[in-house]
């Protein structure tokens, strides 16, 4: 998961008419409105008896973690997680499914080493970026900063051990962080960062394979991970396939070391110097990589969907526990809550659990391109994918016209699950924009914190950091609003269409 709340783009007077609405109404309910709130509210009590009854999350949440472990899109622990799951959406008595497609290369890490040997010598503990190039066994060089806003000079980076900018010490200051509990997983699409900017997940023009980069002669290029504690956090260097320059990630402790000594003693009379080995091999061709697809079919209006979704693929470093083990575990026990209660929707349930949302949202496009004479008839879409802690409230997402349907459903959940007003903020580059490109109302569980800008593609997503209580109450809570919108007599509106259609 790789971006999170943005300034809202409604106005300022209208943000707080939309924060009020939920708990204050908009005038009188007329009977019918009355009706679907008691009826929605028993069955969200009934959904939330079922969850904390017999919940299975925990029990999948562990296997996937355990015996599955992290999952590289288009790798086979990410293939057997999709195997698996389509297993379990089975066991659970609902229609299932694989869809596949393919990425060009799959990425198998390998083991990379990293030592300061000079003015003083220090092992600096180090990963490799998602599809890095190994590094031709160990190379020695200079290190070298590039600034931001720095043309590359080609000599001076020949053989080096580049950093890509300042620290990030953004991320470390307790006032930003209260302020943005999320926007430590907030980076730039391409270039060298701005101060205090990350800059490690796809680096463009620098890094992407099949083009020059500005960087061309460097041997390496570390990144700060923008985290505290000795934390690392992974991102890609290459669009599935090998980046152009080897690129790993290194501590924001010792990245910070290593820009001091840099910049601060430029005129040490021993030269500052880094041997760094970087490990990983491809593919030596296109892998599969798969999403699984499950319905409970409705009975009134089976042509109209309503979908809960999650990435089920993650990093590497730790377990893909947080990031997004709990998001995809949560869609399964939804799935497993609403088929249990043996009701009939008026709508489709359609569960998703996508596969390289890490790496460009590969499978929600293969969803789309698939279902795309569907895509009318999608009525909503909700998208879990931001850890353990309980969900705290839904994002109106920009789209102030799907409020007073949105809205209905809400009050409900409200009640029943303790949730706070709908929030106003706007989360993307998770799966759900690709469905807000097809003119779709598809919205983000916006949910505690938990730890989660710590845990986040780092070492620590493992599963000693799930929150039995707080997971559980999302994956009720989500089983909940897709109930509740499956019932509504009318559909949510929809909006323009993308022009790229993506």
């Amino acid at each position: 998961m790789r971006a999170f709340p943005a300034v809202s783009l409604l106005p300022l007077f209208a943000l707080a008419a939309v924060v009020a609405a939920p708990a204050q109404g908009r005038g009188p309910m007329t009977p019918a409105q009355q009706r679907y709130r008691r009826a929605m509210e028993t069955a969200d009590l009934a959904i939330q008896k079922e969850n904390r009854d017999h919940s299975q999350l925990m029990r999948n949440e562990e296997y996937l973690t355990t015996e599955i472990g992290p999952r590289l899109t288009g790798g086979p622990n990410m293939q057997a997680a999709s195997a698996w799951t389509l297993q379990r959406f089975q066991d659970y008595g609902l229609d299932a499914h694989l869809e596949t497609t393919q990425v060009p290369h799959a990425w198998y890490p390998g083991i990379c080493t990293a030592e300061l040997i000079s003015p003083w010598d220090k092992v600096i503990p180090i990963a490799a970026e998602g599809w890095s190039k190994a590094t031709p066994g160990a190379v020695t060089g200079p290190v070298v900063v590039l600034a931001p806003g720095e043309t590359p000079d080609p000599a001076k980076l020949q053989g080096a051990i580049v950093l890509l900018g300042p620290p990030n010490d953004r991320n470390l200051d307790p006032a930003y962080v209260a302020r943005n509990a999320y926007n430590s997983v907030i980076v730039p699409p391409a270039g060298v960062p701005a101060p205090g900017g990350r800059g490690g997940f796809f680096l463009g023009r620098f890094l992407a394979p099949g083009r020059p980069s500005p960087l061309a002669g460097a041997a390496v290029i570390l990144v700060d991970s923008g985290k505290p504690w000795n934390l690392f956090s992974i991102g890609g260097a290459g669009r599935y396939a090998p980046s152009a320059i080897p690129t790993a990630t290194i501590s924001h402790e010792d990245y910070s070391l290593l820009y001091r000594m840099a910049t601060d003693y430029p005129n040490n009379p021993k030269p500052m110097t880094m041997r760094v080995s970087l490990g990983g091999t491809f593919s030596p061709g296109p892998e599969d990589a798969s999403i699984t697809v499950a319905q409970i079919k409705g009975s009134e209006w089976p042509d109209q969907q309503v979908i809960i979704g999650g990435h089920l693929d993650s990093w590497y470093l730790g377990q893909g526990a947080v990031d997004n083990g709990t998001g995809a575990m949560s869609v399964l026990e939804a799935a497993r809550i609403l088929k249990s209660l043996g009701w009939q929707p008026k709508r489709t349930l359609t569960f998703i659990l996508f596969t390289g949302e890490e790496e460009g949202g590969v499978g929600v496009q293969k969803f789309i391109a698939d279902h795309k004479a569907e895509m009318p008839n999608v009525d909503a879409v909700l998208v879990d994918d931001t850890g353990t802690g309980r969900i705290q409230s839904i994002s109106l997402e920009n789209f102030p016209e799907t409020l007073p349907a949105l809205q209905q459903v809400y009050t409900p959940l409200q009640e029943v699950f303790g949730l706070g007003p709908i929030t106003t903020e706007y989360f993307g580059s998770s799966d759900h924009v690709a469905f807000q490109r097809q003119g779709i109302a598809a919205y983000f569980a916006e949910q505690a914190p938990a730890y989660y800008r710590e845990e986040h593609h780092s070492q620590a997503d493992t599963f000693d950091k799930v929150i039995p209580s707080q997971v559980n109450q999302g994956a009720a809570t989500i089983a909940a609003w897709m109930w509740n919108v499956s019932q509504l007599d009318q559909k949510f509106p929809h909006h323009a269409v993308a022009p790229s259609g993506r």
